[in-house]
């Protein structure tokens, strides 16, 4: 079998691909997924008691609890973490993969600053007109890992 360095990219991309077909979808409780801009999001978040994530207008976050209860499986890094986070939008080739400079999107993608031992599977969809964000891990089925993310306030 032929090993390349772009194996593990072409992947990624096309698990990306099918993150954005599935964000027009609803999720299993009905909620339809919304796009919404960096002012809607920026914000602190909680879901549950142990579960917090703050997102920036500067594009960074910090977060506390990825790792818990129905997020375990997520290979998240638990405790307070922190890192970036970008909207996925169509990078100009018709691939999807987050973007610095996309203003508004219906995904929203964590880049952790120390990583856990694998892989984070977590990708955030807004839903319910932007009112909930979803903790999801699998492209096809937005809002898969049952987290729901609200305004904390």
């Amino acid at each position: 079998m032929l090993k390349t360095p772009f194996a593990p990219a072409v992947r990624w991309t096309a698990a990306v691909l099918i993150t954005l077909l599935a964000a027009t979808a609803c999720d299993d409780t009905g909620a339809r997924t919304a796009t919404v801009s960096v002012e809607r999001v920026t914000g602190s978040w909680r879901a549950g008691d142990d579960t917090a994530l703050t997102l920036s207008a500067d594009r960074t976050f910090t977060a506390s609890g990825l790792n818990s209860g129905k997020l375990a499986g997520t290979g998240c890094p638990g405790g307070h973490t922190d890192g970036d986070w970008a909207f996925f939008a169509d990078d100009g080739d018709g691939l999807y993969m987050t973007s610095p400079r996309a203003r508004s999107g219906s995904e929203i993608g964590l880049s952790f600053t120390e990583q856990a031992d694998g892989p984070c599977r977590l990708t955030l969809t807004a839903v319910d007109d932007g009112e909930t964000l979803c903790a999801t891990s699998d492209p096809e089925t937005p809002c898969d890992l049952g987290v729901r993310f609200t305004r904390k306030g």
